[in-house]
């Protein structure tokens, strides 16, 4: 949304990251004193041992909900609204110079049967969400809200949790091209330098910056976790999210109950890999598009025969045909935005854009999206994970260059590639990745045709490294399947969830599973999947 990656061109073209829940999100809803409801806290003798402070939700209300017809007099009871203050740096004592807010709110049922923790990946809006589940306002936690307390936090640095800011100027600043030689490269890095010292100049408390990647992150669950007094904690990952639930389970293990991910980000595997699949991802997506109008009579392309839509995407990008003259990567980002749509593919928009930029109006096509804050603020969140900042233009133009001789699309841009550059003038020393396996049972989740989380990021977390766990493959398009409350891979999820007994091998039109150490098999020819809203690929239809 998220994408794992959000980030969005000087040109306010988004290219999302690797989340996108329905919509960008809500929240509302008082609390009275809670503590009667919360289970007893254990005091650990832990000296960063915190605990929630319960607030009236009507009167902290997020910016992102949809208040249409909210009566904030009369929230639902079972929403709930907390702040915990933590260490910004946990390898210092907390105190006045080294302490921040954090947001949360949560759901709870009469009898809840544990705790779920929700991540719903990058910098998506997080406590929002239990606004919306409350308000009835997604059914997408339907079996899940009336059976756990569900926790949702907004990350540090987003929303409001001690939100981190910059000056748009330097996020403008960034080049909108990849750079064709080391002068090119060393030009984005300066930019890129100037666009953190943009943030560090504009962020509070001082220092702040250093201190919002995952490793801190899984250290907040940690202090919510001891705060609600729970052994251990069940955990819904998306997108970003599945990294971050990843990376608590290796620092917490015996705190590990039911883990879910859901569009798998991975740890350990290599930039260049990881490229390598955004680029086949991406290939995927485009013929996915083009399967949907050959099955669809209302696509401007019907009729034209398969790969009438490749066709039309090339012919674009080789003379752009846009009334007024438009730069080619502003539409190969656009695209390229499109394919993923925040989650949803939504190829009717996509097919009926592109005809428009056809017949010489691409303005449909790059779309009026606004630079904001929280549009780019998943780029610091997640620059401190990986050496992006070590990569050299050699390895960054063999990456490039291996991922352009497969490019299909002549889209030529991948989101690993694009964040690789943007962190490439990240000033803090970032976070050692290993590769070393996770022991836990989980379930794994993935889509065959994901144009944001390539399946293959997936395969590699299941084959790699969590070896105990089950595979659940969805048979269509999208980021994020539990966003399809009823598709059979969300009904799965739910259920691993409550129970935490892995499914039993199965293979479905709409959905494969796979037990530990099975072979997946091949993911299917786009143009023998099924397409439209049953797969999750058409948003408007």
């Amino acid at each position: 949304m998220e994408s794992h990656i959000g980030i969005i061109n000087k040109h306010s073209v988004a290219i999302d990251s690797q989340r996108g829940v329905e919509k960008f999100h809500a929240f509302s809803k008082v609390v009275g004193i809670f503590a009667s409801l919360t289970p007893k806290l254990q005091h650990l003798g832990d000296s960063h041992q915190n605990y929630i402070h319960w607030v009236n939700c009507s009167e902290n209300i997020p910016s992102t909900l949809d208040r249409t017809g909210v009566d904030l007099a009369n929230l639902p009871p079972e929403l709930h609204c907390g702040q915990i203050t933590v260490p910004m740096d946990y390898a210092r004592p907390q105190g006045p110079n080294n302490t921040i807010t954090l947001s949360l709110a949560i759901i709870r049922p009469p009898s809840p049967n544990g705790v779920l923790f929700v991540n719903t990946g990058g910098s998506d809006p997080g406590a929002v969400v239990a606004w919306e589940v409350a308000l009835n306002q997604t059914a997408m936690f339907s079996g899940l809200s009336d059976y756990y307390d569900m926790m949702f936090m907004d990350i540090r640095g987003t929303y409001g949790s001690n939100p981190i800011s910059l000056s748009l100027d330097a996020a403008a600043a960034l080049p909108s091209t990849y750079p064709q030689n080391e002068s090119d490269f060393n030009v984005y890095k300066q930019a890129s330098a100037a666009f953190f010292q943009s943030w560090i100049d504009n962020s509070s408390p001082p220092g702040i910056l250093q201190f919002v990647s995952t490793k801190e992150v899984v250290q907040d669950y940690e202090q919510i976790r001891k705060a609600l007094g729970y052994s251990k904690i069940h955990f819904l990952g998306e997108s970003y999210g599945t990294y971050r639930a990843q990376k608590y389970a290796l620092a917490f293990p015996n705190r590990v109950g039911n883990f879910a991910l859901d569009s798998g980000v991975p740890y350990g595997m290599t930039l260049f890999d990881r490229a390598q699949a955004h680029v086949n991802s991406g290939n995927r997506a485009l013929l996915r598009a083009d399967a949907y109008c050959q099955n669809s009579p209302s696509c401007p392309f019907h009729g034209k025969g398969i790969g009438s839509v490749s066709k039309a995407v090339h012919s674009i990008f080789a003379a752009p045909p846009c009334s007024e003259p438009v730069p080619v990567q502003l539409l190969q980002q656009a695209v390229l935005a499109m394919l993923g749509n925040g989650g949803l593919p939504d190829f009717p928009l996509l097919l009926n854009r592109l005809k428009d930029a056809l017949d010489g109006n691409c303005s449909t096509l790059l779309g009026n999206s606004t630079l904001t804050v929280e549009s780019i603020v998943a780029i610091p969140l997640e620059c401190g994970d990986i050496e992006y900042n070590r990569v050299t233009y050699e390895e960054f133009k063999s990456s490039l260059d291996a991922g352009l001789a497969r490019d299909e699309t002549g889209i030529g841009m991948t989101m690993t590639w694009s964040l690789q550059l943007a962190c490439s003038g990240w000033p803090f020393p970032e976070a050692t990745e290993t590769n070393e396996p996770n022991p836990h049972k989980m379930l794994l989740v993935t889509a065959d045709f994901d144009a944001t989380a390539p399946t293959e990021w997936t395969s590699y977390i299941w084959e790699r490294q969590a070896r105990k766990s089950a595979l659940v493959v969805r048979h269509g398009d999208g980021h994020v399947s539990f966003q399809l409350p009823d598709q059979p891979s969300s009904l799965i999820t739910k259920e691993f969830l409550r129970t935490g007994v892995l499914p039993k091998p199965r293979n479905e039109t709409l959905v494969s599973v796979y037990s530990p150490c099975m072979h997946r098999a091949p993911i299917p020819d786009p143009y023998k999947v099924q397409t439209g809203a049953a797969a999750g690929d058409a948003a408007t239809d």
